[in-house]
């Protein structure tokens, strides 16, 4: 689908030439609405503009369209990134302009509009005339893609710009494209591919000679670690991150390790330090912080209580977060909070509440295409239903 930005970026005119150009081909029926201010060519008449492009543009000027759309894109992803991640803002390729999105909302609607254009910009950009902007394209996919569920679908947009980036020389970005393939990985379920990915991670950033940064990779090899039951080797690796991180530069990436770290504790039966740690968590941090890193932290005080059979004090802290994860528009960590919030209150003897939050919980997996309908119905069909994958791969 075109928009009047991406058209404007396009053909290199105003905002206001690009949009009547928009509707006077609407008026002619050769472009069809698609939403507000969104258009879709037919395909015939996609496939015609294509010819003349190559027939009537000479390949400089292709070029220097693809490179304006490619930036267009670029450009507007990172603004959106930086309102789900404020330390997105610390590795930005761009300059972002003043304006930017009003809240959450608006940055997650247009994301949920522009993905298949996004992931199709990335996708041809590696292959295109501007790898390192494709490359800052890719990297960009993956706070915004994290908070809908889609970052597995970047797998195959990983791969391929890590190898670009090889090419280009651009060690910074080959290094934290690795981390994130590692991400990807892990969430899948994918532990031995995931673990390799995230310790050639390793390697890279040292080659990139920014050893600091391999603080998020060893973040995720804790979270595997955790996962799989190497409690000794995830508690290693955590403080490990934390010793290597910046706080001052990233006090969210701290918050997070350290909330990484309680599901260890607990998991060690430390539920005494697990709750002590997670309370600290919730408390609001002076320089305040994103509604998603507080309902994080309230899920993992949940996790904490309900792992120590304090159930009602559990629902208490999953009530918390489900508020808060949905407001921040997180919508995997939103999906697990409401799978443990359900398996709190079936333990409360509350099974009509208990229900409703697995059938949430399912929903927003499924509509991140996490679950097939066919695997949904099935979990549903049960009278108390197995965790789900997707839920089984994440803390």
């Amino acid at each position: 689908s075109h928009t009047p930005a991406a058209t404007a970026a396009l053909t290199g005119w105003p905002h206001r030439r690009a949009e009547a150009a928009l509707e006077r081909l609407q008026d002619a029926r050769l472009l069809e609405p698609a939403g507000p201010d969104r258009y879709q060519f037919h395909d015939l008449v996609g496939l015609y503009a294509r010819e003349r492009a190559h027939k009537d543009l000479s390949e400089e000027e292709r070029t220097a369209a693809v490179r304006r759309v490619l930036h267009h894109y670029l450009t507007t992803l990172w603004m959106a990134g930086t309102v789900f991640d404020r330390d997105a803002i610390l590795r930005c390729p761009v300059e972002l302009p003043d304006i930017s999105f009003g809240d959450l909302a608006e940055a997650g609607r247009w994301m949920q509009d522009e993905r298949d254009n996004l992931l199709a910009a990335a996708q041809q950009g590696l292959a295109g005339p501007d790898p390192a902007t494709a490359v800052g394209l890719a990297i960009g996919l993956h706070w915004p893609f994290c908070y809908q569920g889609w970052h597995t679908q970047l797998a195959d947009v990983y791969a391929h710009a890590i190898e670009v980036a090889d090419h280009i020389g651009a060690w910074e970005d080959k290094a934290q494209l690795r981390s994130f393939l590692g991400w990807v990985y892990r969430d899948e379920g994918r532990y031995d591919a995931a673990i390799a990915q995230l310790e050639t991670a390793l390697v890279d950033w040292d080659r990139a000679g920014l050893p600091r940064r391999k603080a998020g990779a060893l973040n995720n090899l804790g979270v595997i670690n955790t996962i799989v039951g190497r409690l000794d080797e995830a508690l290693g690796h955590l403080e490990s991150a934390l010793e290597l991180n910046d706080d001052a530069e990233r006090p969210g990436a701290t918050a997070t390790i350290r909330n990484n770290r309680v599901h260890v504790y607990y998991r060690q039966g430390r539920f005494d330090e697990a709750i002590a740690e997670a309370r600290q968590l919730v408390e609001p941090r002076p320089e305040g912080g994103p509604l998603a890193d507080a309902g994080i932290a309230h899920g993992s005080l949940g996790d904490a209580y309900r792992y120590a059979g304090r159930l009602t004090e559990a629902a208490e802290s999953y009530t918390t977060a489900v508020r808060l994860l949905g407001e921040s528009g997180y919508r995997l960590k939103e999906a697990v909070a409401r799978w443990w919030f359900g398996v709190t209150l079936h333990g409360l003897e509350r099974h009509g509440e208990a229900r409703k939050q697995w059938e949430e919980s399912v929903r927003l997996l499924r509509d991140a295409r996490l679950l097939t309908p066919r695997e949904a119905t099935e979990i549903l069909d049960q009278a108390v239903p197995e965790t789900p994958q997707p839920i089984k791969n994440m803390l």
